[in-house]
């Protein structure tokens, strides 16, 4: 064993020298790798017991007829339920329709009369609108202020060349 000696010296020092400079990360990887060993212990566990549990449920062909039955129930009293908001949906679209056709109709009637078409804008022609111009407000003076309203851009030296 003395000829084995030297070589496994060597091993054991190489391994000492690679634990002194890659401590903490083989530490990391080692914690990594038994929390990962550990999630998929207990995800495979978890199949397992599923499969249990789905095994339990196989069940016999009346109870299978009786859930289809009460799922069948359940989706005719969901979509009697969407029927009645879409037929209470239909009757406003047409009470607004029926208003709008009427009110068409009493335009017409009084366009007839010589009365004249109501207006269709919704906002009065007449009164007073507000204007974001001054009375005293000339564009060739600029902003009105006494800061002079043209100002040119400073030269940018950045369009190609040197500097």
């Amino acid at each position: 064993t003395n000829k084995n000696q030297p070589f496994l010296n060597s091993i054991v020092s190489y391994v000492w020298k690679v634990f002194e400079n890659h401590g903490y990360v083989i530490v990391i990887g080692a914690v990594v790798a038994y929390y990962a060993y550990q999630r998929s212990v207990q995800y495979l566990e978890s199949k397992v017991q599923s499969k249990k549990n789905d095994d339990q449920l196989n069940l016999s062909a009346e109870e299978q007829m009786n859930r289809l039955e009460a799922m069948r129930r359940a989706r005719e009293k969901q979509q009697a339920v969407v029927d009645a908001a879409a037929a209470v949906e239909a009757d406003k679209i047409r009470e607004r329709e029926e208003a709008a056709r009427q009110e068409k109709i009493d335009d017409w009637e009084r366009h007839k009369k010589g009365l004249g078409y109501r207006s269709k804008s919704s906002q009065p022609t007449a009164g007073s609108s507000k204007t974001l111009k001054t009375d005293n407000f000339n564009p060739l003076m600029g902003h009105g202020g006494s800061g002079g309203g043209f100002r040119s851009n400073r030269p940018t030296f950045s369009r190609g060349g040197g500097g």
